[in-house]
C-alpha cells in the first residue's frame, strides 16, 4: 500500500472543498484533494449550475410567451434544454479541474476513510487502495436528502430533485413538495415550461424563511401564474397510480385528501454526510446537528476541519466558500479568531429573492428601535422597460444610528442587488451614506438608494405612505 504525505487533505470537491484546497495551494501547502465522484458537489452537478440553466431557458419561454407584440405559441425542443444544461455542467467541471491542476493541486478519485485523526484510506475506482496522511484535514463532504419516513423515491413518478433535473420529457402536471428555496425554484421551471404545478408546503407560508411580506406577495405572484399553493399540508404518501402518475395522500386543515399528478418533485430537508469516513477512527463525535466546530471551522479534534454543508446549515454554496477560506487562513494563522461575513439567502425562482439580516419583527426582538424603507420596482424606470415592476426592496435599519440591520429584495435581478445589502451590513454602511452614494440610472440598482430615502420619507419615484409598516415579519 502506497502512503503519501502531505501539508494539507481535502475531502469533498464541492465549492467549500475545492475552494479550500486552491486557497492552500496559493498559500504553498502541498494539497490533495479526494473527489469519489465528480469535481464540484451538489451545487455544480445537481444543483446550483443545472437548475438555474434551465430556469434561464424556461425565462426565455416565458418572456417569448407573454410578449405584447408576438403572435401565436412556440415549439420548445425540452430534449435540447437539457442538452445545454449538460454542456454547461461539463464545461463547470473542466473549469474547476483546470484551476485546480493549475494551481498544484492534486486531484485524487476515490472514496476515503479515517484511519486516524491524521491519516486516510483512499480506495480508487479501480479497486485500489492507498494512504495518505498530512498535518491537516478538511471534511467537505456535503449533505444528504432526509425523505423523512413513508416516502421511496422511484425517479420515475416520485423523483428527487436530480431525477427531475434529468427527466427526458416535459410532464402535463407536476407537483413539488417543500416551498422553501428549491421548490419555488422548481415550480417557476415547471410553470414557465407550461406544466400545471401544485406547491405543497407544511408551514403556514411558502418561503417561511423569507419576509412575511415578500412570502406573501410570491404566493400571490404564483396564484396569479395560475400554480396551485397549498400551505399546511402534509404530504403522508406518495404512491405510483395504475397505469401512469402518482397519488398523493395529503394532510390538510380539512382532512385527508388524495390528489393525482403525473411527477412528484421532493425538494425535502438535507442533513449533513459523512457516509463511510469512519469519524470514530479519528476522535470525531457527532451531535444532532453533525459536527461542532469553532473558530476556523476547527472541529474538537485539532488539525481537524469541516466545511460548507458537512458543517450544517443554511446549505449555500457562498457559505461554503467563505468557510473553506476561513478554515485556511485559520490553518496559516490569518485572522484565526475572526468570524465568517454575514451570509446572504437567495431564492433564484421566478421573480427571485435576495435577502441579508435580520427582518423589522427580529430586530424589535432584539431591542432595535427601527425604521423601514420600502421602494416598489413600479417605480424603477428600468424595471418599467423590462416589464418586470412587481417587486421591492426593503431596508431595516437602526432608527437612531441609521445602521443597516437587514434588506430584503423581491423582483428582478434580486440576487445580485442583495449583494449591496451585503456590502452595506458588512462595512458598517449606515443609511445616509447610502443616501450620498451615486447609483446609475437606469438601473435596479438605484432602488436601493432610493428605499435608503424611503427610510426617511424621501424617496424620488414614489410617493411615500404615512403610517406605520403593516407588513412586518
Amino acid at each position: 500500500m502506497a502512503k503519501n504525505e502531505y501539508d494539507l487533505i481535502v475531502i469533498g470537491g464541492g465549492p467549500g472543498g475545492y475552494t479550500s484546497a486552491i486557497r492552500a495551494a496559493q498559500k504553498g501547502l502541498k494539497t490533495v484533494l479526494v473527489e469519489r465522484q465528480f469535481l464540484g458537489g451538489t451545487c455544480l452537478n445537481r444543483g446550483c449550475v443545472p437548475t438555474k440553466t434551465i430556469l434561464e431557458d424556461t425565462l426565455t419561454i416565458a418572456a417569448v410567451r407573454n410578449s405584447p407584440f408576438l403572435k401565436g405559441d412556440m415549439k420548445i425542443n425540452f430534449r435540447r434544454i437539457m442538452e445545454r444544461k449538460q454542456m454547461v455542467i461539463e464545461g463547470s467541471r473542466a473549469g474547476i479541474t483546470g484551476v485546480l491542476k493549475g494551481n498544484g493541486v492534486e486531484i485524487m478519485a476515490g472514496e476515503a476513510r479515517f484511519t486516524g485523526p491524521r491519516s486516510l484510506e483512499v480506495k480508487t475506482p479501480e479497486g485500489n487502495r492507498e494512504e495518505i496522511s498530512a498535518g491537516r484535514i478538511i471534511i467537505a463532504t456535503g449533505a444528504r436528502v432526509d425523505y423523512g419516513p413513508g416516502l421511496v423515491v422511484d425517479e420515475k413518478c416520485i423523483l428527487s430533485t436530480d431525477g427531475a433535473l434529468a427527466l427526458k420529457s416535459v410532464p402535463q402536471t407536476v407537483a413539488v413538495v417543500g416551498a422553501g428555496n428549491r421548490g419555488v425554484e422548481f415550480a417557476s421551471i415547471f410553470n414557465n415550461l407550461g406544466v400545471r404545478v401544485v406547491v405543497i408546503e407544511k408551514e403556514k407560508r411558502i418561503l417561511p424563511k423569507e419576509h412575511r411580506w415578500l412570502s406573501g406577495r410570491y404566493r400571490k405572484i404564483l396564484s396569479d401564474r395560475r400554480v396551485k399553493v397549498l400551505t399546511r399540508t402534509n404530504l403522508l404518501a406518495a404512491n405510483p397510480a395504475d397505469g401512469d402518475g402518482v397519488i398523493l395522500t395529503l394532510e390538510t386543515g380539512k382532512g385527508r385528501e388524495e390528489v393525482k399528478v403525473g411527477k412528484v418533485i421532493l425538494t425535502v430537508s438535507r442533513v449533513p454526510s459523512y457516509k463511510g469516513l469512519d469519524l470514530d477512527t479519528a476522535g470525531l463525535s457527532l451531535t444532532k446537528d453533525g459536527l461542532e466546530y469553532g473558530p476556523g471551522m476547527q472541529t474538537q479534534v485539532e488539525g481537524i476541519y469541516v466545511v460548507g454543508d458537512a458543517a450544517g446549515a443554511p446549505y449555500l454554496a457562498h457559505k461554503a466558500i467563505a468557510q473553506g477560506i476561513a478554515a485556511v487562513d485559520h490553518i496559516l494563522g490569518l485572522n484565526p479568531d475572526g468570524p465568517l461575513g454575514v451570509i446572504p439567502n437567495c431564492v433564484y425562482g421566478d421573480p427571485e429573492i435576495g435577502s441579508v439580516g435580520l427582518t423589522d419583527t427580529q430586530a424589535k426582538k432584539r431591542g432595535y428601535k427601527v425604521k423601514m424603507g420600502e421602494f416598489y420596482f413600479v417605480g424603477n424606470g428600468r424595471a418599467g422597460t423590462m416589464g418586470k415592476d412587481e417587486g421591492l426592496i426593503l431596508i431595516v435599519s437602526e432608527a437612531e444610528t441609521g445602521a443597516v440591520l437587514g434588506v430584503h429584495i423581491m423582483g428582478p435581478r434580486a440576487t445580485e442587488l442583495i449583494s449591496l445589502g451585503v456590502m452595506a451590513i458588512q462595512n458598517g454602511l449606515d443609511i445616509d451614506r447610502i443616501k450620498k452614494t451615486v447609483l446609475p440610472h437606469l438601473t435596479f440598482s438605484e432602488s436601493f438608494f432610493e428605499a435608503a430615502l424611503a427610510t426617511s420619507g424621501e424617496a424620488i419615484h414614489q410617493v411615500q405612505e404615512s403610517g406605520e409598516d403593516e407588513h412586518q415579519a
